[in-house]
């Protein structure tokens, strides 16, 4: 059966309903939430502005947190000395992955390879560049070999992941948006062999959701183009499929 909705649950549907606005007020929730009575949607609107979901532009009226989680980003000195290096060769680039998700993670690893995204006509100078500057530089179809290699061989170089992309859209000054390095991170995870646990992906996927910073929608868009968005749109809709028709796709694989 179909699990109860969450406060969180509710959030997602508020903002999926009026995220086209700039601002909204109680007037907008009540057109959202019509069969909750007047004084439960205002307890909801009040936890939502105390969790940072919105903020409170003046008396009755409200707005979406668009910074909620967007802000306080650290990322790892590794990455920070790989995007200074970057910055003086004057490609396009972003950093993505665990370093822009590592506040949602429970344990961050020590080490872990950096995944960095280079217009396609930067490749070979990249290379060469971060090369000189003491990276181990390789290709996703790389990973798991050269990531375990390096490993076992005790070498302590700090990893970096190059992607190649004509995009970058979903960035903003060298870094990826959450959605994008949600996704990066997922591919690479699942496709790629990034040392990654799928375990610790979830809690990353949980915590997210839980403090309302991923947008959905944006998510599943940008994993069209990578083309897992089978995928990501059931991760991101499994909270609304019923027990029932998880048995029922597990019956046909069972079948296949």
């Amino acid at each position: 059966m179909r699990k109860q909705t969450s406060i969180e649950d509710k959030f997602q549907v508020l903002k999926d309903a009026l995220s086209g606005q700039q601002t909204f007020i109680m007037a907008d929730v009540e057109g959202v939430f019509p069969e909750l009575s007047k004084a439960t949607r205002y307890w909801l609107v009040s936890e939502f502005v105390k969790l940072g979901y919105l903020k409170r532009i003046r008396r009755g009226t409200f707005a979406f947190n668009e910074w909620m989680g967007k802000k306080n980003i650290v990322i790892s000195k590794e990455a920070e000395r790989l995007s200074e290096t970057l910055a003086e060769t004057g490609f396009y680039f972003y950093i993505s992955g665990l370093d822009i998700l590592s506040k949602y993670m429970h344990h961050i690893p020590e080490q872990y390879p950096i995944m960095l995204f280079i217009e396609k006509a930067a490749k070979d100078e990249v290379r060469t560049v971060l090369a000189d500057h003491g990276f181990l530089v390789f290709e996703p179809a790389e990973l798991k070999g050269r990531y375990e290699d390096a490993f076992y061989a005790g070498r302590d170089n700090t990893q970096v992941v190059l992607y190649l992309t004509d995009t970058f859209e979903y960035s903003d000054e060298g870094l990826a948006t959450l959605e994008k390095a949600f996704v990066d991170t997922y591919f690479s995870v699942t496709r790629n062999g990034y040392p990654l646990a799928l375990q610790e992906l979830v809690r990353i996927y949980e915590n997210m959701q839980r403090t309302g910073n991923i947008d959905l929608r944006k998510t599943v868009t940008i994993a069209s183009r990578r083309s897992i968005q089978y995928d990501i749109r059931y991760i991101v809709e499994s909270r609304y499929i019923t027990d029932e028709a998880h048995q029922f796709v597990e019956i046909m694989k069972r079948g296949q």
